[in-house]
């Protein structure tokens, strides 16, 4: 369950009306709305129709984005609470932009929950699984061969890498893990929003993921952990550059 869902939920058991059966719907409406904001303000940040930074008031971005002020205020508490924006009372909300400490922290963090899940991938994952993602993986790297970077392209490289890093995670089978996997995954999101990708800088990664897989194959815990620890490393090489 998503954090704006644990919101909506919340709100639903604690509010009461006169008549207990029209409050609840009225209040499944407005929790549903709220979701619904909390979609579309990350579909915004991420495509890039709210710059990381900006800066407005709640009236402002309910116009903006014709959202009714309370779903957006709803939402808006998750999205501060997950440390994509800040609140600030009677001013306005601001847009998280990534600096150094932010990207040094997501790494810092992913690679202590993955690593772990890595090790636990290398010993219990599924042979036709993690054969399957080595071959998803170089038929990925020949198609950047012949068509380079486009945006069809890095839709298909985005997928890769969410069933990659997302079959590591799952291995774990930990409920915590992947609600906190899921925030992570916003902020690498919000990362790569000013990164360029190239042909070379895509194959370096999907060879990176390679060598992490061929570990697991092997059932080498050690070689896995040690492959994904170079990957994020020369990961948060990468994005230093922008900086």
């Amino acid at each position: 369950m998503g954090a704006a869902q644990k919101v909506a939920r919340k709100r639903k058991e604690t509010v009461v009306g006169k008549n207990g059966a029209v409050t609840e719907v009225a209040d499944e409406k407005t929790s549903s709305l709220s979701q619904a904001a909390y979609n579309k303000i990350l579909q915004w940040v991420f495509e890039k129709k709210l710059t990381p930074g900006a800066f407005m008031s709640q009236s402002e971005l309910s116009k903006l984005m014709n959202i009714p002020m309370q779903p957006l205020r709803d939402a808006l508490k998750v999205l501060e609470g997950e440390n994509m924006l800040t609140i600030h009372p009677r001013s306005g909300i601001q847009f998280r932009k990534p600096d150094l400490e932010f990207l040094r922290d997501t790494y810092q963090f992913r690679t202590i929950i993955e690593t772990a899940a890595a090790r636990n991938f290398a010993q219990f994952g599924d042979d036709k699984l993690i054969q399957t993602l080595i071959d998803e993986h170089k038929e990925l790297i020949k198609l950047v061969d012949e068509k380079g970077v486009t945006e069809e392209v890095l839709a298909l490289i985005e997928q890769n890498e969410q069933r990659f890093h997302g079959a590591l995670i799952a291995s774990l089978r930990n409920e915590f893990v992947e609600v906190t996997a899921t925030k992570l995954k916003y902020y690498i999101k919000l990362i790569q929003l000013e990164h360029f990708f190239t042909p070379p800088l895509v194959k370096q990664t999907l060879g990176e993921h390679i060598e992490i897989l061929e570990a697991c194959a092997r059932r080498d815990e050690d070689a896995a952990v040690n492959a994904l620890t170079v990957h994020f490393k020369e990961a948060m090489h990468r994005h230093l550059r922008m900086f």
